[in-house]
């Protein structure tokens, strides 16, 4: 598989991913869970200017300080609260980086502590037992 990302875009989306899930005493940090790696199986999925504009952000948060891109999804919370078409934008954004990260940790394709065994997730379909009924 080829690396879809540049390292300044690797970098920023590590950077992101520890910041929106830093970890805790059971899961593991968005970069502690190895899922950054599985990027490269969600972007050939992308329409092209939702794949450009995730890259884009992604090279912007690599040299941004974290606080900055704490102030940024601070700033895309407040969608609620500004007029439209503002609003949208900020939604947007607030949504399509999440979303990234998000699909990528919960998915459990990293290699470190599995997710869903932490959560206790099992997503199985099975079939249910027939119950049985005594004709009398």
């Amino acid at each position: 598989m080829t690396d879809m990302l540049t390292p300044a875009q690797r970098k920023g989306l590590l950077k992101i991913g520890d910041i929106l899930i830093p970890g805790n005493h059971e899961l593991p940090s968005f970069s502690r869970s190895d899922c950054a790696g599985a990027i490269d199986r969600m972007l050939p999925f992308m329409n092209t200017s939702d794949r450009q504009g995730v890259e884009m952000i992604l090279t912007l948060f690599a040299f941004l300080p974290s606080f900055l891109v704490r102030a940024f999804f601070a700033l895309t919370e407040t969608h609620r609260y500004v007029p439209e078409p503002l609003a949208g934008v900020l939604r947007l954004a607030n949504i399509g980086v999440k979303g990234v990260v998000m699909t990528l940790y919960y998915s459990d394709v990293g290699t470190g502590v599995s997710v869903h065994e932490v959560i206790g997730w099992d997503a199985k379909v099975v079939e249910p037992e027939s119950e049985v009924r005594e004709v009398a």
